[in-house]
Order: structure tokens, then C-alpha cells, then sequence
């Protein structure tokens, strides 16, 4: 058995919340993919209430068949910009249930945040929704051309970044400044010290994450592909080669030893990167920043960090 990780009393009131909102709700992952998705954007509505207040927010095709919105801060400062790819395992959610998380991420990092809708699994597969991403990339980094550019994404939406950095570098492409990942999923090890110790949530659970490898890669031989699982299969060469990232985790979290694992693997090729575990938060809290401090100080250091390498560019 792993330790003991327990959230904290500003957690365990969200927590308890949600039990009482969402009882009598199916697991959404136990469910046909439609059914699921539409009751993972139903529960995400709630995490999208006062939407910060933007000088332009607008929808806009970034490239064919992929939506994308453009969320301008009033406190755009001109160099910076980031393309932000939401999680949701591969398979569920879209810009909108990431809007209000997204909107506050441009508005701590002082810069345009564009967000976009991907090819979800299982329907569409490894490596469809990679290809849109790295399809929103180029559209992006050519209307953003000449501003210091990040890659942001949270949970299956910070692979997706990793994934991409690592096809552009391969493509021999030019890679974003930064890189701001939030308690990603690097690896297919259900074994990890946070997997035993998380292993039935709250929240994430092992049996959840399962089921979204199954439905990205279903071929768990296939899983050791340096754009699936960058912690077990890219090479120190493709890792040292990426830009400067902010990596965070949540404590209370199966995936929390993905993002050590990552972190320990770049340290010991000599990189700075920053790595914040947040204490006593589960997986997705950032999502919770109407009624989680804790999701709006994550997203201020992850603006913090964005403006930080902007400045030593």
C-alpha cells in the first residue's frame, strides 16, 4: 500500500459539495463515450461561473475543422501568448469547460490565451487529437508570430504538449518558448507511488485513468512511444532539447509521480525546470478557482512563470 494523502480542509469542503451535487451520478467513464462526455460538460459547468471579464473574447477556426476561441486579457502587455489544450483524458471535455480556468490564466500570465476542441478518443484515437494540436500550433504561432509563445495544458491536455514539442523537435520545427503543464500524464505506470496511494481517488481514480489509456492507445504494447508516454520512451536528447517548463502536480493525485518522474528525468539531464506539487488538492483543481483558493494561486504561479521566461528571452 502507498502512504496516506489527505486533502485539505479548503479541498475536503469542495469535496463534499460535489458528492452532494453529483449524488446518484454514473462514473462518467463507465458510460458509452457520448453519454460520458455530455455528463462531464454538465458537471463542468459548474467551475464556469463568473467568467472573468476579457477585452476580446471571440471564436475563430484555427485550422480546418478545429474550433478554437481567442481570450484577450485587458491586461494584454503585447510580448507573450499562450495555446492552451485542455484534459479531460484524452476523450472528454472542450474549450468550454476550460473557459473560466483559461480566462484566468491570461489574465495572470498578461497575455492572449487561445484555446481549441481536438479529436476526442476513443472515436478518434493516438495520434488524431495530437495532430490537431499540433495543427492549432502552427495556426497559432504564425498569429502570434514574433511574441514569446508558450504551450499550456492540464492533464491529457499537458501530454498532448509534451507530445507536441517533442513531434515539432523531430520535424525539426521551431518549439514554443515555454512549456506550463499542470499535473500531466507522462506515463502508462498504474504501479507509480501515487497510483498505489490514490488509487481510488478522491476524484481521479486508477480504474478512470485505465479506462482513457484504453481509449487513446487501446494497444498497451504500443504505449512505450516517446509521443505517448515521454517519461518511459523519449530519448535524453529529444528531453534536453525542450524549452523551459512549469510543470505542477496535485498531491492527492494518481498521477502526481508521473510529473515527479518527469521532473527527476530533466533534472538529471541538467535542466532548471520548475516543479510545484501542490499540497492536500486533487487531480483537475484548477478547474475549482470559484470556490478553491488553492486553483488561484496555482494559476497565479503558472502566470508568474509564463512572464518569468518571457523576460529572460
Amino acid at each position: 500500500m502507498g502512504h496516506h494523502v489527505e486533502p485539505n480542509p479548503r479541498m475536503q469542503a469542495v469535496l463534499e459539495r460535489l458528492m452532494e451535487e453529483d449524488a446518484g451520478l454514473p462514473d462518467p467513464t463507465t458510460l458509452p463515450p457520448q453519454e460520458g462526455r455530455e455528463l462531464a460538460a454538465r458537471t463542468n459547468l459548474r467551475w464556469n461561473v463568473e467568467l472573468p471579464d476579457m477585452a476580446d473574447a471571440r471564436d475563430a477556426e484555427l485550422a480546418p475543422g478545429i474550433p478554437g476561441r481567442l481570450l484577450i486579457p485587458k491586461n494584454d502587455e503585447g510580448d507573450g501568448a499562450i495555446l492552451f489544450i485542455h484534459g479531460g483524458g484524452w476523450a472528454f471535455c472542450s474549450m468550454e469547460t476550460h473557459e473560466r480556468a483559461a480566462r484566468l490564466l491570461a489574465i495572470h500570465a498578461a497575455a492572449p490565451v487561445v484555446t481549441f476542441d481536438y479529436r476526442l478518443a476513443p472515436e478518434h484515437p493516438y495520434p488524431e487529437g495530437l495532430e490537431d494540436t499540433l495543427a492549432a500550433w502552427r495556426a497559432f504561432a504564425a498569429m502570434f508570430a514574433g511574441r514569446h509563445l508558450a504551450m499550456a495544458g492540464d492533464s491529457a491536455g499537458a501530454n498532448l504538449a509534451v507530445a507536441a514539442m517533442l513531434r515539432l523537435q523531430a520535424a525539426g520545427s521551431p518549439l514554443p518558448d515555454a512549456g506550463l503543464l499542470f499535473y500531466g500524464v507522462y506515463d502508462h505506470d498504474f504501479e507509480s507511488q501515487s497510483y498505489r496511494d490514490c488509487a481510488e481517488g478522491p476524484g481521479l481514480t486508477r480504474a478512470k485513468m485505465r479506462r482513457y489509456w484504453d481509449w487513446y492507445q487501446p494497444e498497451q504494447g504500443r504505449r512505450d512511444d516517446p509521443f505517448i508516454s515521454p517519461v518511459a520512451a523519449a530519448s535524453d536528447e529529444a528531453l534536453k532539447a525542450l524549452p523551459p517548463l512549469y510543470l505542477n502536480a496535485a498531491e492527492v493525485d494518481p498521477l502526481r509521480s508521473d510529473t515527479e518522474k518527469f521532473h527527476a528525468r530533466l533534472t538529471a539531464l541538467g535542466r532548471t525546470d520548475t516543479l510545484k506539487i501542490f499540497g492536500g488538492v486533487v487531480h483537475g483543481f484548477m478547474q475549482m478557482s470559484s470556490a478553491l483558493p488553492d486553483a488561484l494561486t496555482a494559476t497565479q504561479e503558472a502566470g508568474a512563470a509564463f512572464k518569468k521566461t518571457s523576460k529572460t528571452k
